[in-house]
């Protein structure tokens, strides 16, 4: 990481960490003092579900403008300190900084585990929720924040809803990831005992070994996890061995990591439904309604991470961009005719 970049986090970690009072703290997030009071003694909070991909429906609790705004401005903190204090096993949440020797992301996280005979991933049950308040109080009243008295209760009130971490604010990734400090500092003093290598993205974990990993070892692994306040979901708890073909977080791993088997042609199939739909909207002169760019945001979203994983240059990769530009952008002569309510008058 270049000097000056390193510098504005140091920064950003020195004017957070050295507050000392909620006056000092209203000053740094310029927001009045009685308002950031006001939003920690009654959040407002959006709540609805979307489905999971494996079923069932995820809660998600997005809290209002004026909450999500004082939230945003203590996340830019958070995520600088915890960037200078992150785990070696932490690769989700993380801060992405250029020219930086160790960056952290999804792939980061599965290189960390190629070449092993033996792979073991545990799935975290309920992540954010199981992230309590007194735990996040706890994690300002220790290092590297060392708060006291009223502002470490007021922060666990602004950032908590019902008692835990909420899933929609945009601070409850990077205290996730400062709540699993201590039980990534000990699954990694395990992992170090046995050579092993132990990762985490996110509520995703991952470890691997040349050796057997056995059921006795397995269970030490969970007894830890559950001392630390998590819970292990037992349906996603799985043993690679060595002529298993092995997954970290959806990315197979072997000598090198690549995209699952059916990835491209699954991306391949939803481009082209996809320049289906666009292209009998504008024949019927219809406006793009809200679905079809929901659809192209996510299909342009799975292009772009088999770019990640694969490389720009990659020719596979560069045949399914130009199949997602044409799906967009169809010829003129192609469509039929256009409605005057499509038509562009702000010029």
């Amino acid at each position: 990481m270049d000097k000056r970049t390193r510098q504005r986090h140091l920064q950003l970690k020195t004017q957070f960490c050295s507050l000392r009072s909620v006056t000092e703290f209203s000053m740094l997030v310029k927001t009045e003092k009685r308002k950031l009071q006001l939003l920690a003694a009654q959040p407002a909070y959006n709540t609805f579900t979307v489905p999971k991909k494996d079923g069932g429906e995820r809660l998600i609790e997005a809290p209002a403008p004026a909450l999500k705004k004082a939230q945003g401005s203590i996340n830019r903190f958070l995520q600088s300190i915890y960037y200078l204090e992150k785990t070696t096993a932490a690769h989700g949440f993380v801060v992405g900084v250029r020219n930086d020797d160790d960056r952290r992301n999804i792939l980061t996280n599965a290189k960390k585990h190629l070449n092993k005979t033996y792979l073991l991933n545990i799935d975290l049950q309920d992540f954010f929720h199981t992230v309590t308040r007194d735990e996040v109080l706890d994690v300002f009243m220790k290092p590297p924040f060392n708060f006291k008295r009223q502002l470490p209760d007021l922060l666990a009130d602004l950032l908590t809803y019902s008692g835990r971490l909420p899933m929609g604010a945009p601070t409850s990734p990077v205290l996730s990831n400062f709540a699993c400090r201590e039980m990534d500092r000990r699954l990694t003093a395990m992992a170090e005992d046995m050579l092993w290598a132990y990762t985490r993205y996110a509520d995703d974990m991952s470890f691997s070994s040349n050796r057997n990993i056995d059921e006795e070892t397995v269970n030490t692994v969970i007894r830890i996890i559950r001392e630390e306040g998590f819970v292990p979901n037992k349906r996603k708890i799985k043993v690679y061995g060595p002529k298993d073909q092995k997954v970290v977080t959806g990315l197979l791993i072997s000598d090198k990591v690549s995209l699952e088997d059916n990835y491209l042609a699954q991306l391949e199939t939803d481009i082209r439904q996809l320049g289906d739909v666009l292209l009998a909207q504008n024949e019927q002169g219809q406006l793009a309604t809200r679905w079809v760019e929901q659809l192209k945001q996510q299909v342009r979203g799975r292009l772009s991470f088999a770019g990640f994983v694969l490389g720009r240059r990659h020719e596979r990769y560069n045949q399914l961009k130009d199949a997602y530009y044409n799906a967009v952008n169809p010829p003129q002569e192609e469509f039929g005719a256009i409605s005057w309510r499509g038509f562009p008058y702000n010029f």
